[in-house]
């Protein structure tokens, strides 16, 4: 016998969004809470992280909740006795080579987060998530590639300590927020590159209680 055991495999999801051609027809409608990345700004320090909030993104907020009920179903949850809150939404612009690569982060604030591709192309930087260490590397260094020895014969999903997906326009990238995750930034690209990213919260609604675990929906809430 001869087999391999793919155990606690991660799931970064990729799905369509329905309402495509409308959003990118009406993406400009959005210019105020668009930001390019310079100088690492974040939208947190630029203040445009409320996208979701206007009238228009409504079939888009639509179509996102449609592709989380996807995400659950793959990860065999039920879907049903959960709400989903967007906290933080804004649109990502990036144009030829002028706008730097966002760093390797991760999100502490919410459960899931999100990249939908509203305008790409094939030489836009590849969305690219990665682990500290790989749980396979069982001697240390042993996946490196930075000498000229190496040990790999070629990269493959179980020696990686990185995965980089090609960013499709109309589709959209779901994981947990937990994940590191950033940019892979390709020589010479030569394209301009639209993104409604955002975070999520993900809580139990009010009715399943008593019968499960998981966080209180937010009018439950109490402000102090």
């Amino acid at each position: 016998m001869n087999k391999v055991h793919e155990v606690f495999p991660l799931i970064v999801y990729q799905g369509s969004i329905e309402c495509h051609s409308y959003m990118k027809k009406h993406i400009s409608t959005l210019r105020d809470y668009w930001f390019n990345g310079y100088d690492n700004e974040s939208p947190e320090y630029s203040g445009k992280i409320f996208a979701h909030q206007k009238e228009y993104c409504k079939p888009f907020f639509h179509d996102l909740k449609v592709n989380i009920d996807n995400y659950m179903q793959h990860l065999n949850v039920n879907h049903e006795l959960f709400d989903y809150h967007v906290t933080k939404s804004w649109v990502g612009y990036h144009k030829d080579n002028e706008t730097p690569s966002i760093p390797a982060h991760f999100h502490n604030e919410s459960n899931l987060s999100f990249v939908y591709y509203v305008h790409t192309n094939e030489s836009s930087d590849k969305f690219c998530v990665s682990q500290p260490r790989n749980r396979n590397e069982f001697a240390g260094g042993l996946f490196e590639t930075a000498h000229e020895k190496n040990t790999l014969l070629g990269y493959n999903r179980y020696n990686c300590n990185f995965y980089t997906i090609t960013p499709i326009e109309g589709s959209i990238i779901i994981f947990p927020s937990s994940l590191t995750h950033g940019t892979q930034k390709i020589r010479d690209r030569t394209d301009e590159r639209l993104v409604i990213a955002g975070d999520v919260r993900v809580t139990l609604k009010p009715e399943h209680y008593k019968h499960h675990q998981g966080s209180t929906h937010p009018s439950q809430w109490l402000s102090l």
